[in-house]
């Protein structure tokens, strides 16, 4: 960035000679107040141009920040000592001076952007030098994911609370308390149970319970029933994460961070047969090892449709997930442990929503294009735009200087294939859907940004509709912007790598 251009993106003059810094931040409050993407909505061209221009001001007003510290670092700092003994008038900046200094820096500028394409096309180290302030780094659990579980374990703290009689003979009470928890899930093919887990409206199930279905209706305690959507699911041990939205939050449970103990007292709630709120008590009588997963197994009586309710201890707490029984005996009941349902949710609870295997909701792909074909492919987001993946084949990954290349592949939704066909930079031929669009990247996790190499759009039949490498004059690191999507893939792809 020029001088010129950041003056003109902050609505200033660089022949004025009277700015200061105090009209410097009045400028760039004002003018960022102006382009706010908020108040467009996502994915129109109004939102991308607010956005846009956004950047660009904040970029324009760190320029020009960066300048008056060049230049005036060292007065700056005697003018803040000396404010109090002295009465002149605060000091105004020539912005000739400016001029120069940012002529000298666009100079060094393109001299470090050729050194930078050089290490870029070999194998030599580069240093990182002229790092952001801390400041105008992004939070730090972008940098460091294992403090995304901490404050996710926190998360859990915010629960029902616990009776304070350990010794509970009448579950009156308790079953009061957790009850607004419980909820009955319907689908066109079957009836069970679940359990808010968050206050944020995420419902924990089993995965047998919503497989293969086209509509998911949850019921809460109130008997209104709403649709639900499903943010996750592990066939294998038979879990899946549900999330309604309710405007309100809602009341949950916690699970325990601990198995119950042979013998332990446990009530077990859910809708068998269809019925409702149904409670029913038992004992824990055995922990078992079959089909390469782990149960608990119990005595409170259950039949089904209650797959996917609560079994809880006498605080209050999920100690299991009833899942299945054994008909030929009595009582010889079988529940998900609490680890396991923890372990699932914490990986589970930020995911976006996505489709169950065979609902009818999933777009007609080419199997040979498709991410469930591709083992390379980790699941990263669904929105209204995209479905993104992180293909893991062909990551890249300098371990010592922290930089990775990858490839990001994102599949149109329905509404973004039709927007395309539309688009005509894309060439789009008459009668053919859009496939997956593959971009590759590569990413500085020492400070979080990235740079965009390339974007190549496939239609369905997997031929190329567009490919697109960006000129050099395009090629610079940016920064991560939170909540975006590069932010989610860049996110899996640390955990990935264990970085």
């Amino acid at each position: 960035m020029t001088l010129d251009e950041a003056c003109l993106y902050l609505g200033l003059s660089p022949d004025d000679e009277d700015l200061d810094l105090d009209e410097l931040e009045r400028k760039y409050e004002s003018r960022i107040s102006i382009y706010d993407p908020s108040k467009f909505f996502p994915d129109t061209p109004e939102y991308e141009a607010a956005k846009k221009k956004r950047a660009l001001i904040e970029e324009a007003y760190d320029y020009m920040l960066d300048v008056y510290v060049e230049l005036y670092g060292d007065e700056l700092e005697l003018e803040s000592e000396s404010k109090s003994e002295s009465h002149e008038p605060e000091r105004s900046y020539n912005f000739g001076a400016l001029f120069k200094l940012a002529a000298y820096t666009v100079m060094v500028a393109g001299i470090s952007f050729a050194v930078f394409i050089f290490f870029m096309k070999s194998d030599v180290p580069r240093e990182k030098t002229n790092q952001r302030e801390e400041s105008v780094n992004l939070p730090a659990y972008v940098r460091d994911y294992e403090r995304v579980l901490r404050e996710l374990e926190d998360l859990k703290s915010r629960t029902i609370s616990h009776p304070q009689n350990n010794n509970i003979t009448d579950y009156a009470d308790l079953v009061e308390r957790v009850m607004p928890a419980i909820v009955r899930i319907n689908t066109e093919r079957s009836t069970g149970s679940g359990f808010f887990v968050s206050p944020s409206g995420d419902i924990l199930t089993n995965y047998h319970v919503i497989q293969n279905a086209r509509n998911i209706r949850v019921v809460p305690q109130n008997g209104i029933s709403v649709n639900a959507s499903v943010k996750d699911y592990d066939s294998e041990r038979d879990i899946a994460l549900l999330v309604i939205s309710t405007g309100n939050s809602t009341p949950f449970l916690k699970i325990s961070a601990e198995r119950p103990r042979q013998g332990e007292a446990v009530i077990a709630i859910g809708n068998p047969r269809g019925l409702s709120g149904t409670v029913s008590n038992g004992i824990i009588s055995a922990f078992r090892e079959m089909n390469n997963n782990s149960w608990i197994q119990f005595t409170a009586p259950v039949s089904p449709g209650s797959s996917g309710g609560a079994l809880l201890n006498l605080h209050g707490e999920v100690v299991g997930m009833p899942t299945m029984l054994l008909e030929n005996g009595q009582n010889l009941n079988f529940a998900i442990p609490p680890d396991v349902l923890s372990r699932f949710f914490m990986q589970a609870r930020n995911k976006p929503v996505r489709v169950t295997p065979n609902a009818s909701s999933r777009r007609n792909r080419n199997a040979n294009l498709s991410p469930e074909n591709n083992p390379g492919l980790i699941f990263v987001m669904r929105d209204e735009s995209y479905e993104t993946y992180l293909e893991t084949e062909h990551i890249e990954f300098d371990r010592e200087r922290l930089i990775a290349s990858f490839i990001m592949v994102c599949y149109p939704t329905e509404r973004m294939n039709e927007r395309m066909k539309r688009d005509s930079s894309l060439n789009p031929m008459p009668g053919r859907d859009f496939g997956p669009c593959i971009m590759l990247y590569a990413a500085d996790f020492s400070d979080n940004t990235y740079i965009h190499l390339r974007t190549i759009n496939l239609y369905d039949d997997g031929t190329i509709a567009r490919d697109y490498e960006r000129p050099q004059r395009q090629i610079q690191w940016e920064r991560v912007q939170r909540w975006s999507r590069i932010e989610s893939v860049i996110r899996s792809l640390r955990k990935y790598l264990h970085v």
